[in-house]
C-alpha cells in the first residue's frame, strides 16, 4: 500500500466533490476552484478584448468558462479516483489471469468506471475494491446527471438575463431616453414609471438570485450593446438619479422609484463578488438637458446634484465596476454625447 498516493487521492477526491456539490447544489455562489478558475479567464477574455475588435473575444467566454469548470471537475474526479487505485498494487487485476493491472491500465479503468461504462476486461482484486469501484461507479452517475441539471438551469439564468436587457433596451439607448420614454406630455406626468418599476425590479430580483446561485451566468458576455445588462441597467440607474436630482419632484412618486433603486443597489453588492473593484478616476460626461428640455421634461430651476458628493461617486464607482467587469465603460452609456463632444 502506497499511503502517499492514498492520502494524495482522498485530498483530491474531497476538495473537488466539496467544490463541484457546492457550486452545482448549494444555490450560495461557486466553490474555492470554480471561483479561482472563472476569475482567471474572465481576466483572460476581458484582457483580449482590449486588441480583438468588436468584442468578438467575449463572444466565447461563457461556453469556455463551462467546459473548463467540467473539465476541471472531471479530470481531479479522475486523477484523485486513479490515485486510489495506484495506492494498491493488487487493487485491479485482469480478468482471465488474475494478474495485478499496470498503471496505465488503471488509469483506463478508473476513466471508464467513472463513466459506468462497466467494460469488464478488467475487475476489482477484493471484495473491498469491488465495493470501492461500485460506490465510484454511481458516483460519477450523480456527477453526469447534477452536471446536466447544473447546466440546463445556468441556460434558463442566461436567457432571462438577456431578456432583461432588452426588455431595459426596448425603453431606452440612453437614461435621458429612457425618463423620456416614461413621461407623458398629456397627464405632465410619468404615468409609465409605476408599471415599468413594478415589472422591472421583478426581472432584477429574479436575475439577482440566478446570479447569486449560478455565477457562471455573469461570464456571459453580450457583444450586442442593447443586449449587455451592465449597460442597460446603468442607463436605469443614471436616468433614476437624473429624475431625483433635475425633475421637479411634483412629476413622480418616491415609493415607485425607491424599490427598484434598493433592487440594483442588491444586484451590485452580489455582483461585486464577482470582480475586484479598483479604485480610479471615473470619467464624467455631461447630462443632455437641452434634449429633456426640448421633449417637455420638466426640469428644476435650480439642479441640487453635484457630480462631487460622495453618494454619487460611491454609487457610480460600483456601476463603473460593473461595467469594468463585462469589458464596457461610461463612453458606452453616454454614448451619444461623447459623439457630439467629439464634433464640437
Amino acid at each position: 500500500m502506497h499511503t502517499f498516493y492514498l492520502i494524495l487521492g482522498i485530498t483530491i477526491l474531497v476538495v473537488i466533490a466539496y467544490d463541484f456539490f457546492y457550486t452545482t447544489l448549494s444555490f450560495n455562489g461557486a466553490g474555492y476552484l470554480s471561483r479561482l478558475t472563472s476569475r482567471f479567464l474572465s481576466a483572460l477574455f476581458l484582457f483580449l478584448n482590449r486588441y480583438i475588435p468588436r468584442r468578438n473575444a467575449l463572444r466565447y467566454s461563457g461556453v469556455t468558462h463551462i467546459l473548463f469548470l467540467l473539465g476541471m471537475w472531471i479530470g481531479l474526479l479522475w486523477i484523485g479516483f486513479f490515485l486510489l487505485l495506484v495506492s494498491d498494487p493488487r487493487s485491479v487485476v485482469e480478468a482471465g489471469t488474475g494478474s495485478a493491472a499496470s498503471v496505465l491500465t488503471k488509469l483506463y479503468v478508473s476513466g471508464y468506471t467513472l463513466s459506468t461504462l462497466g467494460v469488464g476486461d478488467y475487475i476489482p482484486g477484493s471484495e473491498g475494491w469491488q465495493i470501492i469501484m461500485a460506490a465510484f461507479s454511481f458516483a460519477g452517475f450523480i456527477f453526469i446527471t447534477t452536471a446536466m441539471t447544473y447546466l440546463m438551469s445556468l441556460t434558463t439564468a442566461v436567457i432571462h438575463k438577456r431578456n432583461l436587457s432588452l426588455f431595459i433596451a426596448n425603453m431606452g439607448d440612453t437614461p435621458e431616453e429612457i425618463l423620456i420614454n416614461l413621461y407623458s406630455c398629456e397627464e405632465e406626468h410619468f404615468i409609465m414609471l409605476p408599471d415599468f418599476s413594478i415589472k422591472l425590479r421583478e426581472m432584477i430580483n429574479k436575475h439577482n438570485q440566478n446570479h447569486y446561485a449560478h455565477p457562471a451566468v455573469h461570464y456571459f458576455y453580450s457583444t450586442a450593446r442593447d443586449e449587455s445588462l451592465s449597460i442597460n441597467l446603468v442607463n436605469v440607474d443614471e436616468a433614476i438619479t437624473i429624475l431625483i436630482h433635475y425633475v421637479e419632484p411634483n412629476r413622480w412618486r418616491e415609493q415607485d422609484i425607491a424599490p427598484l433603486r434598493d433592487a440594483i443597489t442588491k444586484f451590485l453588492d452580489t455582483a461585486r463578488r464577482h470582480y475586484h473593484q479598483m479604485p480610479e478616476e471615473i470619467d464624467r460626461f455631461p447630462l443632455d438637458i437641452e434634449y429633456l428640455k426640448s421633449r417637455n421634461v420638466p426640469l428644476k430651476e435650480h439642479q441640487a446634484m453635484s457630480s462631487n458628493s460622495y453618494e454619487m461617486n460611491e454609487r457610480r464607482s460600483s456601476l463603473h465596476g460593473l461595467l469594468r467587469s463585462n469589458g464596457w465603460s461610461w463612453n458606452e452609456v453616454y454614448q451619444k454625447q461623447s459623439n457630439k463632444n467629439n464634433f464640437k
